[in-house]
């Protein structure tokens, strides 16, 4: 095994993390190498907010040493564009805003590998989108338009006193890669993966008391039911209306930015 794979083998989930800061030096690595992941035609469709205020992290959901949001960002392709003496484009088409998304994901994969490399270790982070999303924009000055807030990354250290034992469980075989064609599971290939997530050698080992307490006889019973507000009966749950809620709340920041065209809501069906 060479270094390369260890380092990605042994990236993990801290969501507890020391009040050690992270060196300069160490940053400066970190985002001078995770802008040299793959992007579409060399744009780099994304900016990212480095942040080291932690009253300012805890009001965004969470706190590290350093937090770097990245944002799918257009203005700085269309401000080009005009300064050239050039019109980008009337509206950002969809296919863009997810060309966009993979350019920013590929470079925030990119800094938690780097951080690793370093003994620095990350938590990935969706909470942008949980609450007020408009928060996101007052907080870090971004343009109202054709600029979102894809995904935070916190930077730190362990805190080992609070941190528990995980290990990182991830599929790798049948459901996930697929030989030639796509190949859809048949109950066997479902029963084994549902077994695979419930086992104490590779999953979620901090939750593994969790949800057996609660009387869940598999994990994915727990995920679908408290995490993702998936119902057993025909009746919306509490978490459900939320859930609901927080996805319409992102749609419509997509359509307010500029990303999402908002025709489909204001056609009428035809006469």
């Amino acid at each position: 095994m060479n270094e390369t794979i260890r380092i990605i083998e042994n990236l993990k989930t801290v969501r507890n993390f020391s009040d050690r800061n992270i060196p300069k030096e160490h940053l400066s690595v970190i985002l001078k190498s995770c802008v040299n992941a793959a992007t579409a035609s060399a744009r780099q469709t994304y900016s990212i907010i480095v942040v080291d205020d932690k009253e300012v992290m805890k009001e965004i959901g969470y706190v590290g040493s350093i937090m770097l949001v990245f944002c799918v960002d257009y203005n700085r392709v269309i401000d080009a564009a005009e300064y050239l003496g050039f019109q980008y484009k009337q509206g950002i088409p969809i296919v863009d805003f997810i060309t966009g998304s993979t350019d920013t994901i590929l470079a925030a994969q990119t800094a938690a590998i780097v951080g690793k490399s370093l003994g620095i270790d990350s938590f990935f982070s969706n909470c942008v989108h949980r609450g007020n999303i408009d928060r996101m924009y007052k907080l870090l000055n971004l343009p109202e338009k054709y600029c979102f807030p894809l995904i935070t990354l916190l930077l730190g250290y362990s805190d080992e006193k609070k941190s528990k034992l995980t290990k990182k469980g991830r599929l790798s075989g049948p459901g996930i890669i697929h030989f030639h064609k796509y190949q859809r599971l048949n109950n066997q290939g479902l029963e084994n993966i549902v077994l695979e997530y419930d086992s104490k050698e590779k999953h979620f080992l901090s939750l593994i008391d969790d949800w057996r307490e609660k009387g869940y006889n598999h994990y994915l019973e727990y995920f679908y039911e408290k995490w993702c507000g998936c119902l057993r009966q025909d009746e919306k749950n509490e978490y459900q209306i939320k859930a609901n809620n927080s996805y319409n709340q992102v749609e419509e920041m997509l359509i307010k930015t500029g990303f999402l065209s908002d025709d489909i809501h204001r056609k009428t069906p035809a006469k």
